[in-house]
């Protein structure tokens, strides 16, 4: 009997000193030695400012986002809210885009190509399978993705309180989350324009490729407006991806050329 006790305590002890062994020479990612946070943020942004070509993918939820849109002979009480955003950006100045939108209950959808300052405009809802030489952004030139002064790597620069919150896989990416503030004024560029809030503090959430160091996603919460309620607030999730990938943007036809 004593002998089987013995065994059993050495079989034990022999379990548990091999248990701690492993836990010691493991792979353990929860012990992995994270980034900072800024030198990451700053080779992720050298990375998107030296990209050829990037695609990009913007969508919102909560409270609606309102294009106004001139010289299309909507009924002024007409409004079209912004619902997502597919497209392509080509350095330095060429974006070519597919854009959703509501028009009360109808969903819509329209092809935006843009080069320097002309903007070209199809929507079968409003112009059948004609392109306009139409401004969709008021103001937008596609090089301002990447503006030093105003671009996404103004924004992305200007992070206040900038915290690393760990690794995590995004959509079966391994990312890092970092976590902070911008100025509503800051990011223009980052919502093609279309953001309502223009002044005050954002959160906002970056989430960074842990291997190729390029941003994978950017979240931004904007607050509703002093006068509504019982409304959710806008979340804006903007997707960078296929960096460098080639891609040929051309002026469509239209009536005017």
């Amino acid at each position: 009997m004593r002998h089987t006790t013995r065994l059993l305590i050495l079989s034990v002890g022999l379990l548990l000193l091999s248990a701690l062994i492993a836990g010691c020479g493991g792979d353990d990612t929860d012990s992995e030695t994270l980034p900072e946070a800024s030198t990451l943020l700053e080779e992720a942004i050298d990375n998107l400012e030296s990209a050829s070509s990037f695609e990009m993918q913007v969508g919102v939820s909560g409270y609606p986002v309102i294009i106004a849109i001139d010289g299309l002979g909507l009924p002024e009480e007409t409004a079209l809210a912004f619902k997502y955003a597919s497209g392509v950006f080509a350095a330095p100045d060429s974006l070519q885009a597919s854009v959703e939108f509501s028009v009360g209950d109808v969903t819509a959808a329209a092809e935006l190509i843009a080069i320097g300052r002309e903007q070209y405009l199809q929507m079968n809802l409003l112009t059948g399978s004609r392109w306009l030489n139409q401004e969709l952004i008021a103001g937008f030139s596609p090089s301002s993705l990447l503006s030093t002064d105003t671009g996404i790597p103004h924004a992305l620069r200007n992070v206040s309180g900038l915290t690393m919150d760990g690794k995590k896989d995004l959509d079966g990416l391994d990312v890092y989350h970092l976590t902070g503030k911008v100025q509503a004024t800051d990011v223009n560029a980052l919502t093609f324009g279309l953001i309502n809030t223009q002044t005050g503090e954002l959160d906002i959430e970056i989430y960074v490729l842990a291997d190729e160091r390029q941003v994978e996603q950017v979240v931004l919460r904007e607050p509703l407006p002093p006068q509504v309620q019982d409304e959710e607030p806008t979340t804006w999730t903007i997707n960078i991806m296929n960096y460098n990938e080639p891609v040929e943007i051309s002026t469509p036809v239209t009536e005017e050329n």
